[in-house]
């Protein structure tokens, strides 16, 4: 059984992987593909493209979750889920013309929302070691991203760039294929509340509190991609770095969260809070201090700094949601759809501060989100440990008073 769940874990994981680099394999060179494919230069029509990307996934992820909450097996939803984006892929790679690309690529996201799935279930079936099974998610997560980021690289230099799709598409219909047979033993349960164990000691997470765990995640991930688009010119203007070097600077908060996973492990629940406000000062210090001109090697210790509490944060965050939730995959879908919309806001913001301000003000600004995340999620902590304290003491008085 052990040994079935190690299997299942590492299947999960290779889909996470697999999920998150066709996600964003083009994303660092879309104005590139888009003038090779079918001779776009207009940045206006890709940044519509993206914005329209994020919208879907925004809109649609809650209603993949909706539909989750209620169906037996959430597991046939994810299958179908990875043969619609596979299917998508095909008509994506035989687009020609940009609306049909925008088009198909609609489609995709459609089917490719239901795959905040996979980290449910990966949670679930890993519910007795949920900070280890977060902190490995997010590690592959960042593996991926790096890998996408050296593989777009090559994939733009293709003659025909859209016979990538043609490769994506298969690899998604082969990964849901085997989906079939290695999920169908977990739909049986996934849906009820394995987190809830016997559905004593786990509150539902109630409106009130989902708003404010989707303020925490939405300050969080907005500080963590503002600084993002224009990190590579700002190393380029203040350092006089080259392509190569921006790129491995660019990537070091990535390959920290990669480096660091052992050390979340070990000490992630066993520091707790104090653990998860340490992690938060070091995401700030090192937000705040990239903004001054402290060298290279200070921009590379605060760039790793910022890193490490930016990997612990998330994996932390994560294994607050379900261990506090009764229903992981419709609460999970509404926290994934904030997540993108601080993915959209993000370089919205970060425009914005540069226009007005300056390239370094990024980093001020995105620490201040830090700040405030930190202040909304201890006093939600706070106000969820009193409400808790209050229902335990009432529990009490109602016992003393039947006794």
């Amino acid at each position: 059984m052990e040994a079935r769940s190690r299997t299942l874990t590492l299947f999960l994981l290779s889909c996470v992987f697999l999920f998150v680099c066709t996600e964003v394999l083009l994303s660092p060179f879309y104005p590139q593909f888009f003038k090779k494919v079918y001779g776009i230069t207009d940045p206006d029509l890709t940044g519509f493209y993206i914005m329209v990307c994020r919208l879907v996934v925004v809109i649609c992820t809650p209603i993949w979750g909706l539909i989750a909450s209620r169906w037996q097996n959430s597991s046939t939803l994810l299958i179908i889920g990875q043969w619609g984006t596979g299917l998508s892929c095909f008509l994506m790679a035989i687009s020609q013309s940009f609306e049909m690309f925008v088009a198909a690529s609609v489609l995709l996201l459609i089917f490719k929302s239901s795959y905040f799935l996979l980290y449910t279930i990966l949670m679930q079936e890993n519910r007795k070691a949920e900070t280890v099974t977060a902190a490995s998610y997010h590690a592959v997560l960042q593996g991926a991203i790096v890998s996408a980021t050296l593989l777009s690289g090559w994939v733009i230099q293709m003659d025909q760039p859209l016979l990538i799709f043609w490769m994506v598409g298969i690899l998604e219909c082969l990964v849901g294929f085997v989906s079939f047979f290695m999920l169908k033993k977990v739909g049986s349960h996934v849906t009820d509340d394995p987190l809830q164990e016997g559905g004593h000691g786990k509150p539902t997470i109630i409106l009130p509190q989902l708003f404010i765990f989707g303020i925490i995640v939405l300050t969080l991930h907005v500080a963590v991609n503002m600084i993002r688009p224009f990190f590579t010119t700002y190393t380029e203007q203040i350092y006089h770095t080259g392509t190569m070097t921006s790129s491995i600077l660019y990537l070091l908060p990535s390959l920290m969260a990669i480096v660091s996973l052992p050390l979340i492990r070990k000490y992630s629940e066993q520091l707790g809070w104090n653990g998860y406000i340490a992690a938060t000062v070091m995401m700030i210090t090192g937000l705040f201090f990239q903004a001054v001109d402290t060298g290279i090697v200070g921009l590379i210790v605060f760039r790793c700094m910022f890193g490490i509490g930016a990997a612990w944060c998330l994996a932390k965050l994560d294994v607050f949601l379900f261990k506090w939730s009764q229903n992981a995959h419709g609460d999970y879908s509404k926290i994934s759809a904030v997540q993108n919309v601080g993915l959209l806001l993000a370089p919205v913001a970060a425009s914005t501060i540069v226009n007005v301000r300056s390239l370094s003000a990024i980093f001020v600004f995105a620490s201040l989100f830090v700040v405030l995340h930190l202040i909304v999620f201890l006093w939600g902590t706070y106000t969820r440990e009193r409400n808790r304290g209050k229902l335990h003491l009432h529990k009490e008085e109602k016992h003393a008073l039947f006794k």
